[in-house]
Formats: C-alpha cells, sequence, structure tokens
C-alpha cells in the first residue's frame, strides 16, 4: 500500500505545474492607434552589415489599421504598409528576385485568402510591398512560417478552423508563383509554427493539443502535450533559438516555454515576463520570435520578442523584447 501511494504521488508531482523563471523586458513597440489586442505576430529581420540596425516586423490583424508594421529595436515605429489585416509573418534572406538576392517576408492575409510578399532591402531595410500570392486559398489563412531548403523556399500556412499546408514559392520574370506540396494532419486550430532550414524539421503547435513535429524521414507526432511540462492552452507562437531550442508560448497561463529541439525534446523549464520599473510584463502571447544574431549591446547573444495582449489594461496591443542572455543565464542555457 506504501509502495502504491509513493508512485500515485510521483505521478501527480509530475503534472503540478512549476514557478516560472522571472525575466523583464528592457523595451517595448509604440502602441498602436486602437486601444485594443490588434498586433499579433512579430519577425526579428537581422541587419547583416549593420545588426544594431535590425527591425522587428510585425502584423496589425484588425482593420481599419490592418498591414505589416515595422519597428526599431528600441521600440519606435519606422514605417507601416498598409495593405489590409495580416495575421503572422516570417522572413528569409538571400530569395531569388529578377536576377538578384533580396530578403523576403511574407505575411498570411486574411481577408484575401492569400500570401502578401515584402521584399526587405539588405542593406537600409525599407520594405516595399511586391503583390500578392496567385492561388487563393478555400480557408482563411492564420499561421505562417518559411523554410529554405535546398534553394527551394516554402510557406507553411495554418488554416482557421484546422489544417495546414507547405506551398513552395519562386518568382520569374517579376511574377510570384506557387505550388501546394504538402498538406499536415492537424485537425484542431493551430496557428504557432517554425522550420529548422538545417535539418527541413517542422514544428507545429496545435492550440489545445500539443506541438507537433514534421520531419523528412519520420512519422508526425507530438513532442510536448498540453497539460504537461506546464503548457496551458492555448499553446500560440513558436520560435527555434540557434536550431537548438525550441521555445513556446503558453497563453493559458502567460508563459513561454523552453525544449531542446532534438531527440529527445526535453523539457527545459519555463520563464514568464513581470513588470519591471520602466516596463510591463506580458499576458495572453501570441506570435514570438528569438534570434542568436549580435544586435549589439544588451543584445550581443540574442534578442527574444513576445506579444503581450495589454487590452485588459485599455491600453492596446504591443510587443516586449527581452535580451537572450538575461533568458539562458536564468534557465542555465547556453549561450552562442
Amino acid at each position: 500500500m506504501i509502495f502504491i501511494i509513493f508512485i500515485f504521488s510521483v505521478l501527480v508531482s509530475s503534472q503540478v505545474n512549476s514557478e516560472p523563471v522571472k525575466m523583464e523586458a528592457i523595451a517595448s513597440t509604440d502602441l498602436p492607434t486602437e486601444k485594443s489586442d490588434v498586433m499579433d505576430d512579430p519577425a526579428i529581420w537581422i541587419n547583416k552589415q549593420n545588426p544594431s540596425e535590425s527591425l522587428i516586423l510585425s502584423t496589425n490583424k484588425k482593420p481599419p489599421y490592418g498591414g505589416l508594421y515595422v519597428y526599431t529595436l528600441k521600440g519606435h515605429l519606422k514605417e507601416m504598409i498598409p495593405v489590409g489585416p495580416l495575421n503572422n509573418v516570417d522572413y528569409r534572406p538571400n530569395f531569388p528576385f529578377k536576377k538578384n538576392k533580396i530578403d523576403i517576408a511574407i505575411a498570411s492575409h486574411t481577408q484575401k485568402k492569400r500570401l502578401a510578399f515584402f521584399a526587405i532591402d539588405p542593406h537600409q531595410g525599407k520594405i516595399t510591398f511586391l503583390g500578392f500570392s496567385p492561388n487563393s486559398f478555400r480557408k482563411i489563412p492564420y499561421g505562417l512560417c518559411l523554410l529554405s531548403r535546398n534553394k527551394k523556399f516554402y510557406a507553411i500556412v495554418t488554416f482557421i478552423g484546422g489544417g495546414a499546408e507547405k506551398w513552395q514559392f519562386w518568382e520569374s520574370e517579376g511574377t510570384f508563383h506557387t505550388k501546394k506540396i504538402a498538406s499536415y494532419p492537424i485537425k484542431t486550430q493551430a496557428e504557432g509554427c517554425v522550420a529548422d532550414d538545417q535539418n527541413g524539421n517542422l514544428f507545429i503547435a496545435e492550440e489545445d493539443k500539443g506541438i507537433w513535429l514534421f520531419t523528412e524521414d519520420a512519422s508526425p507526432h507530438v513532442i510536448a502535450k498540453v497539460g504537461e511540462n506546464d503548457l496551458e492552452a492555448d499553446l500560440e507562437g513558436l520560435a527555434l533559438y540557434q536550431g537548438k531550442y525550441l521555445i513556446v508560448s503558453s497563453q493559458g497561463n502567460s508563459t513561454y516555454g523552453v525544449f531542446s529541439s532534438k531527440p529527445s525534446y526535453a523539457y527545459l523549464g519555463n520563464f514568464k515576463i513581470t513588470a519591471s520599473l520602466t516596463q510591463e510584463g506580458t499576458e495572453k502571447t501570441d506570435g514570438i520570435d528569438v534570434t542568436s544574431s549580435n544586435l549589439g549591446g544588451q543584445y550581443s547573444k540574442g534578442l527574444f520578442v513576445a506579444h503581450d495582449n495589454r487590452s485588459s489594461k485599455g491600453g492596446g496591443s504591443n510587443f516586449k523584447l527581452v535580451p537572450w542572455a538575461q533568458i539562458a543565464k536564468k534557465l542555465g542555457l547556453d549561450l552562442f
């Protein structure tokens, strides 16, 4: 009887949520015009010639101010491209375009049910809207991430109501072309996804179930489940740090879980962005992004950016910036 009680207590204790490690943001982006949760997903664009001039691309998902919003690392709004409501955004460098190479950003346009294409000047960070994908989706596109693999470029798109697809995209004589490559067996709502260009691995967060792993040579499976390892629905944004750490936004408890992105996908802990003397914390985070690039100053070991739904405080929504060095030190993670 004592042995049975001991086993039961171990099983129960393994499901008890641990106290998240507290982090503090050192900057935040300017608030949008609307005093509600209109901002959604960030992507960190790296200025390779002048890393301290890197930018944060982000989406505004609701009319009448929907579009791509671009911020400096100090959080100041640099420009806004008003193309209509966008939900998720991602970018990749070195995309072949008109016999040159550009940095390309793509966002999911919920009204047109298409992908929106943007060129980023690799030197100045100036962003130009290039147009929409030729195909329109049957469902409303929701989440989005990009994959660059073997000199080909892909957009992985999740849809409102469930489902996810992989589309190859390319440019020829100034026109974009797209081709559906694969469908993924996501039955319920998913939004966040992230792809590893080095090995082709794809992670998709099914909001009420867990994180799926899709590889090029193995059957898909869930590597982290809602209700375990401090994860509470909805699971939202996903991000990869140096191809080694997978970070997920656990919206239900406003924390961020960190896992190894390699087998056995071990849980490494979770953290929470709390208020400081100069910055608010985050709550109900949607999109996140992270980079290991040296962006200078306190971001010399990288940067983590998280959406913050501040609508409950009447202030709208924006993004918080946290140095990766702070996260790594407090969670005992490696620095690169």
